[in-house]
């Protein structure tokens, strides 16, 4: 379009002698805003509308880059709003994402919370019945202690034990005792049927 635009002023250039001169302008300002830029060629082109303001070709090289110009501004508004769109629901996007994040991690806390609770009774009771199992045992050796040698010696004696292997037998009754609460700690907790009654 610019190189038939540029033989058709050649050819009005070659009927009108003085229009020489603006040709000159002409086929300048067309080169500059074919090979170079915009700008350059619009300042050639008002260079020679000032000697010949009412050449055709001049003025309407110069509309046509003007117009060009326009649209690419119009264009490029258009992109950087789009830019700016996608921008904007990028950022809802992300922050979206964020609140959805916090609202599931919230309620994964209360669940775990919940689940914590009703545990924490059970260790509690089992801790109990262990402290009382403890204090009833060094009771049991208190009184043990209490009584005179001989008739304890006799006890032995009755049962064939020496007070070494009694002592031995009590301490793995001891120890069998704790590794048993300490299964039951670590055995995991049934989690009961919400659909299902209580009964």
């Amino acid at each position: 379009m610019k190189f038939l635009t540029l033989i058709i002023s050649l050819l009005m250039a070659g009927l009108n002698v003085q229009a020489q001169t603006a040709t000159e302008y002409f086929n300048k300002a067309a080169n500059e805003y074919i090979y170079v830029n915009d700008q350059m060629a619009l300042n050639t082109i008002d260079r020679g509308l000032n000697q010949y303001p009412d050449d055709v070709p001049l003025t309407k090289l110069k509309e046509k880059i003007e117009k060009e110009q326009q649209n690419q501004e119009q264009q490029q508004q258009q992109n950087q709003q789009q830019e700016q769109q996608e921008q904007q629901e990028q950022q809802n996007q992300e922050q979206q994402n964020e609140q959805n994040q916090e609202q599931q991690e919230d309620q994964q806390q209360n669940q775990e919370q919940e689940q914590q609770q009703p545990e924490e009774g059970e260790e509690s009771e089992q801790k109990d019945q262990s402290e009382q199992a403890q204090q009833q045992e060094t009771e049991e050796e208190g009184q043990e202690m209490e009584q005179p040698p001989q008739s304890r010696s006799e006890k032995l004696e009755e049962l064939n034990l020496t007070e070494e292997k009694a002592r031995m037998i009590l301490e793995a009754m001891k120890n069998n005792e704790i590794q048993y609460i300490q299964q039951n700690r670590r055995k995991p907790r049934k989690k009961s049927d919400s659909n299902k009654p209580d009964w």
